[in-house]
């Protein structure tokens, strides 16, 4: 799979939030897209992915 433009390797199918917590990601901090498709937070411990799907992850930060 891949996400934001890098390679990922998940061998099957995988919950969502496993995998943007082993991606090095907040699960409760991001916005998504799978499959350019928006993901709603409280989808993502019902979503899942395989080895063929596009993530695209967002992090907001503040600042000023």
């Amino acid at each position: 799979m891949r996400i934001n433009d890098r390679d990922v390797k998940i061998d099957g199918k995988k919950d969502l939030r496993s995998v943007l917590i082993d991606a090095g990601f907040d699960p409760e901090a991001v916005a998504l897209e799978k499959n350019r498709e928006l993901v709603r937070r409280a989808d993502i411990d019902t979503t899942y992915v395989t080895d063929d799907d596009v993530l695209e992850v967002f992090s907001f930060t503040g600042g000023g």
